[in-house]
């Protein structure tokens, strides 16, 4: 996603949940992560981001993209945020699971580790149907006979 990308403290999640939109800016601008000062506007693309690190140190920032929403009527202890974000219907991720992240700077191991990390979560999920569970674990085959073919 080609947009303004802003720190975020995934926590507010915590008390708003992931179906809700979450305070953003006071003011009608805010500082991206070039530290250029970015004038907010209804509907502008944004992805916020959290640091984060995966398993071998390495950054891996968690991110969700969305939209800038006006205030949508919060109690009155949120009242002076003029603005919102409201995460898409993807919602947050780290960098590595989205498509356009970058397997080459990574070894053939963290490539295949990384992938045994997504197998295993994958099977760990309730909410998935086994079908969908299949069809996961044959995307996550194909994607390590591509890695041991150098395709990945």
């Amino acid at each position: 996603m080609d947009c303004v990308k802003i720190e975020y403290d995934f926590n507010a999640y915590l008390m708003w949940g992931w179906d809700h939109p979450v305070p953003l800016s006071r003011t009608d601008d805010i500082i991206d992560s070039n530290g250029n000062q970015v004038l907010l506007f209804e509907g502008m693309d944004v992805r916020i981001y959290e640091t984060d690190y995966d398993v071998f140190n390495r950054k891996d920032d968690l991110c969700a993209d969305g939209i800038v929403i006006r205030n949508p009527e919060r109690p009155a202890d949120y009242s002076e945020f003029k603005w919102w974000f409201q995460i898409n219907e993807f919602g947050a991720k780290h960098e590595s699971d989205d498509p356009d992240f970058k397997l080459s700077t990574l070894s053939t191991s963290e490539k295949r580790n990384i992938i045994y990390e997504h197998m295993q979560r994958c099977m760990s999920l309730d909410k998935l149907r086994d079908t969908d569970k299949k069809g996961q674990m044959e995307f996550y085959i194909r994607a390590l006979r591509q890695i041991d073919n150098g395709e990945l």
